[in-house]
């Protein structure tokens, strides 16, 4: 497949460019935006052009990973969303981040229902979790929508909680 992956009807979703870099770092440098991504920091234009590389080589070394969400009618760089495997867990997870702008239109909804669809169809991954901080009660709702289940929650070294969602392959979203 080439570097679109497929359209909702109101998104287009295709590989990260290089060219990419002053809209996603943008997005990444929005302390509201990250506050729930990883540890909660912004991340500097150097670690975002690193993350474009690393995202390239994941959908050649097998077939997904992170990708730009685009509004289909304007082109406009609304987020990014994808599954992933973070180097410290064993599981791979649906990922999702937007604008402020975007936020509260179900574009999250909108992207994650069809790269689910996209991930099952193209690997043979049986589950996909999402972890979710304890604050993020938007993710919370996006993920419910999803099809996605309550596992558990683990503390975290900060005193914060995040909770484990999972959604299985056979599970309608």
């Amino acid at each position: 497949m080439g570097e679109g992956m497929f359209e909702t009807a109101r998104l287009s979703v295709r590989h990260f460019r290089p060219t990419d870099l002053d809209a996603f770092a943008s997005l990444c440098a929005d302390p509201e935006v990250m506050r729930f991504v990883g540890d909660g920091t912004t991340l500097s234009r150097e670690e975002v052009a690193h993350w474009i590389e690393v995202c390239r080589g994941k959908y050649r070394d097998r077939g997904y990973g992170t990708s730009a969400v685009l509004e289909k009618a304007s082109g406009e760089f609304l987020g990014y969303c994808g599954v992933v495997r973070a180097p410290d867990q064993k599981f791979d997870e649906l990922i999702y981040v937007f604008h402020q702008k975007a936020w509260g239109k179900g574009y999250a909804t909108e992207a994650g229902r069809a790269m689910l669809d996209h991930v099952f169809a193209c690997t043979s991954l049986e589950r996909i979790w999402a972890t979710i901080h304890q604050d993020n009660a938007d993710s919370v709702r996006v993920v419910e929508k999803l099809g996605f289940s309550f596992q558990r929650r683990e503390l975290e070294a900060d005193g914060s909680y995040t909770a484990y969602y999972a959604r299985n392959r056979t599970q309608p979203s």
